[in-house]
């Protein structure tokens, strides 16, 4: 069976058709955050995004050295996000940040689908912080039983979604014949694509009725508060699955081809080699070796 990574460069261009990845490439390289153009800025949220993900971990543990006698909760008897398990996914995500880094040597023209893909690192690890915390507070009330069904269905869902979005590509890239039209990969596409463009009008109208009708009740913690955290936690992963599919792979795939091919886009591009590659890996990788191209006069 052919395999998307195996694609040869005429193929991966078939890539380019997929709306999704061209609204990700308009969008991460007109932004200074991830284009690198405010590289200071993006660190201290790296920093401030971390502490928020060891905040939960705090507050996990104090949830459980205090319990609510009032709450629908019982009290935790597990913490599986402990902050031993903090430090060593710390340490995993910096050391696949840095391995990334060194990998790409200052390439300029993959540098971006480095931040990219550390801010995708990032995301899959606050849904596994979020998971952690769901499961330590619930585990009690929804049995090991009743956990195990979850997740199961999550994996099950998951599976469904990215495998529709992965024989998507197959059929896009390869030109693999499929006699059967894939209605989820259209659905979910048609989903994303309402959601980019109007999502921020369900922001405003949410932000607008709790302007006039505030609020002043404290969260609620009996059953049906855990219901609706139930189901935000539930949807969040799903959320997340849909994202990473849909959006996230096929971009940094995107980014795989430009590094896997980077002489061939940068003569599709129209780019000389220090344009493509920048003066430092130039310099160092590319000058006065038989890589360099030679200027015809």
């Amino acid at each position: 069976m052919k395999k998307i990574f195996n694609a040869t460069f005429e193929q991966s261009l078939n890539l380019l058709d997929d709306k999704l990845v061209d609204y990700m490439i308009r969008d991460t390289e007109g932004r200074p955050l991830y284009n690198g153009k405010r590289k200071y800025l993006l660190l201290i949220l790296s920093i401030i995004f971390i502490a928020f993900q060891y905040g939960l971990v705090i507050l996990t543990q104090h949830m459980i050295d205090n319990p609510d006698k009032d709450s629908f909760f019982p009290p935790a008897e597990i913490n599986f996000l402990s902050v031993s398990i903090f430090w060593i996914v710390l340490f995993i995500y910096l050391f696949i940040w840095l391995y990334t880094k060194y990998k790409n040597k200052n390439n300029a023209s993959t540098k971006i689908f480095i931040t990219m893909n550390t801010c995708n690192n990032y995301l899959i690890w606050l849904i596994l912080t979020i998971n952690l915390f769901f499961i330590t507070l619930s585990l009690n009330v929804l049995t090991s039983i009743g956990m195990l069904i979850v997740l199961l269905l999550l994996t099950i869902v998951g599976y469904i979604v990215i495998r529709s979005k992965y024989n998507s590509l197959n059929i896009k890239m390869l030109n693999i014949k499929n006699k059967e039209k894939n209605k989820l990969d259209d659905f979910i596409e048609k989903i994303i694509k309402i959601v980019m463009n109007y999502g921020w009008i369900v922001v405003i109208i949410v932000m607008i009725w709790k302007f006039i009708f505030p609020s002043g009740d404290t969260p609620r913690t009996d059953m049906i508060g855990f219901i609706n955290i139930f189901a935000m936690w539930i949807a969040f992963n799903i959320a997340v699955i849909v994202v990473e599919a849909y959006l996230f792979f096929p971009y940094l795939l995107h980014g795989y081809y430009k590094h896997k091919y980077s002489e061939e886009y940068r003569n599709l591009e129209g780019q000389t080699q220090l344009e493509w590659y920048g003066e430092k890996y130039f310099n160092k990788h590319i000058k006065g070796t038989d890589k360099e191209e030679k200027i015809k006069t």
